[in-house]
């Protein structure tokens, strides 16, 4: 049973980093290709699907990870910097399923906003929330070397599952609403992306270390360039498509 479970981990792991990179490469597609055209929906597509493989495959191991740990009799106590990255994992692939999909939803509901706002899609920005609130209590309870990247990390999912409520309680409020709420998830999905690759890829393809405070570099690289580049793309659009008084408003 060990060696099958061990050889469904293995696999599941393979199949989570081909799928991270093909969706890595898919990102870049839509964000030069023109907004809306064929090219543009067929790689967001593709980043899409792979994001809902990666993101599921990453909340299954960070699952399973846990559950060995306590089949062995080892608690959070005896390896704390063990279960926060377990736990991160979980956190990461939960929030990222949040921004994805409701980046996808508000395309499809954008000619009937009300729609957007279904018992899956509330449930789904409770949990982003409620995973925020998981890490941090974490985080504090329990302060390892790691704690400073889970609390650093940790309003990811509070942003993203505030956002989502908000759009739902107000649905249509803002013209072109639905396009700064796809635009701003999207990116937000391609920083947790990139936030895996740095941490995970990036180190193995290239074979560095960072040590000392430089270890935080790449968990906080990716969002520190992908928040601000998020605000830049939104100014620009609103600029576009609102009336100047709108704009600045």
């Amino acid at each position: 049973m060990t060696t099958i479970l061990s050889l469904a981990m293995s696999t599941l792991v393979l199949v989570h980093v081909a799928t991270g990179f093909v969706g890595l490469a898919a990102f870049w597609i839509p964000l030069f290709a023109r907004k809306g055209g064929r090219v543009h929906v067929q790689a967001g597509r593709v980043f899409t699907y792979c994001a809902y493989v990666v993101t599921l495959s990453a909340v299954t191991a960070s699952a399973g990870r846990m559950a060995a740990l306590q089949a062995q009799g080892l608690g959070a106590a005896d390896r704390p910097e063990t279960y926060g990255f377990a736990l991160f994992l979980g956190y990461l692939g939960l929030a990222t399923f949040a921004t994805v999909r409701h980046a996808i939803r508000v395309v499809e509901t954008r000619k009937s906003p009300e729609t957007l706002r279904t018992p899956f899609h509330k449930a789904l920005a409770w949990a982003s929330v409620a995973g925020s609130a998981v890490v941090i209590a974490f985080a504090l309870g329990v302060w390892t070397d790691v704690s400073p990247i889970l609390l650093g990390l940790s309003p990811v999912g509070l942003v993203t599952g505030s956002g989502m409520l908000r759009l739902m309680r107000r649905p249509g409020a803002r013209r072109m609403g639905w396009f700064y709420s796809h635009l701003g998830s999207m990116l937000g999905g391609g920083i947790a992306f990139h936030t895996a690759f740095a941490v995970f890829g990036a180190q193995r393809l290239w074979a560095y270390d960072l040590a000392g405070p430089l270890a935080v570099v790449p968990w906080l690289l990716p969002t520190a360039v992908g928040i601000p580049a998020i605000v830049v793309w939104t100014l620009y659009y609103r600029r576009k498509f609102e009336p100047p008084a709108t704009a600045a408003a």
